[in-house]
């Protein structure tokens, strides 16, 4: 039996199995994308099946992989936005300051996931977890000068956005 057909044969058998297990394993009800991705990395892995377990048991693998990476993806989205939120709100508030904040909070958690991937990977690294340069370096494969360069042009264009949503009073603490 050929691979195409072969995972073909396995989206049929096991396409509600995964489903539910992601349903389960990440809370929502939106995995159609991720089953998808399950089996395309089925397809293009199929040379690494040992085919001593049960194929479904493997896809289930690939599975739990790719949530948990969507899990830390959520997370550090989670992170970058309360550590960045963290910059532009004063300690005490009035309660009707609270409103307004949602609503500033909603605002630039949808600045920082319309940034390109490289400059959300940078201001993660950099700017919430605190990695040096070096470190990032490493974990980017770029070069230091490289990672400085894209560290000031992604908080520049986050900057950018926040002026476009009249974020101009909050600009200032990020500047230092």
């Amino acid at each position: 039996m050929k691979n195409h057909e072969m995972i073909q044969k396995w989206f049929n058998d096991y396409h509600n199995d995964i489903y539910n297990f992601l349903i389960y394993y990440l809370g929502t009800k939106d995995v159609e994308d991720i089953v998808q991705e399950v089996f395309i990395k089925g397809f293009n892995h199929i040379e690494q099946f040992e085919r001593r377990s049960d194929p479904k048991t493997w896809l289930i693998s690939i599975a739990r992989n790719i949530a948990i990476d969507q899990i830390r993806k959520k997370k550090r989205q989670q992170l970058l936005l309360s550590h960045l939120w963290s910059l532009f709100t004063e300690k005490d508030k009035l309660p009707q300051e609270w409103v307004l904040e949602d609503e500033r909070k909603t605002e630039l958690y949808k600045a920082i996931n319309e940034l390109k991937s490289s400059y959300r990977d940078i201001v993660i690294l950099r700017g919430i977890l605190e990695y040096s340069p070096e470190e990032a370096s490493q974990i980017l494969q770029w070069k230091t000068a490289k990672v400085n360069l894209t560290y000031h042009r992604a908080i520049q264009s986050l900057k950018k956005k926040l002026v476009l949503e009249k974020w101009s009073d909050y600009i200032e603490t990020i500047n230092g």
